[in-house]
């Protein structure tokens, strides 16, 4: 066998193994889940911003946010891996690995921007820029679900877009109100409609067109 004949041959057999992961494997009910785990951690983090003292409530707000991410991980890895195993598939590959790559960059510019952000008004008593943190989230959350979408389902860029557009809207509106609460509560809205509303409506697309 001749090497472009090998090199050939390898190529398909990469598509054969990459295409269960790019349309079969994502699990729609895992957005569905991470959906509603967002709208509880946006009660609850609204919750603790009016109800503890400001030191108090930002670490509450931590812990929230991280349960709720680790809850949306785990249902993702989970339920899909559930679906992998219905196909005889293995819980780690190279699509995995390209994966994991791509999310951590954005992930740790998104989460270390907004600990600069909480550390500066926490250390040296400076007027708070909580409204900024939302944004920040969705636009390199929005991000990230655009490099995966790259060789993944579709359904990821379109919500990455939304999701940077989204970003975008609410870093130029993060100071308004909604009538009858307090200055700044637009930013929570805008986390219960993207990390809440948009998951919901992805995981029930995904759930209709590809299963699961």
């Amino acid at each position: 066998m001749d090497a472009d004949k090998a090199a050939e041959n390898l190529t398909v057999i990469r598509q054969l193994m990459e295409r269960p992961i790019r349309y079969s494997t994502m699990s729609g009910v895992s957005g569905i889940l991470a959906g509603l785990a967002a709208l509880g951690g946006v009660a609850a983090d609204y919750w603790v911003s009016n109800n503890l003292s400001p030191k108090n409530a930002m670490w509450a707000t931590v812990v929230i946010w991280a349960s709720v991410f680790l809850t949306a991980f785990t249902c993702s890895v989970v339920l899909t891996h559930i679906r992998e195993r219905k196909q005889g598939m293995p819980f780690w590959s190279p699509v995995k690995r390209r994966i994991l790559i791509t999310i951590l960059p954005p992930f740790a510019a998104g989460g270390g921007l907004s600990l600069a952000i909480v550390n500066t008004w926490f250390l040296n008593d400076i007027p708070q820029q909580w409204g900024l943190i939302p944004p920040i989230w969705m636009l390199f959350y929005g991000v990230t679900l655009c490099q995966i979408g790259t060789f993944s389902i579709s359904e990821l860029r379109v919500m990455g877009v939304a999701f940077i557009l989204a970003g975008l809207l609410t870093a130029c509106n993060y100071q308004y109100e909604i009538p009858g609460t307090e200055l700044g509560t637009a930013a929570y809205l805008a986390l219960a409609i993207t990390f809440g509303g948009f998951h919901i409506v992805y995981g029930i697309i995904v759930w209709i067109r590809h299963g699961g």
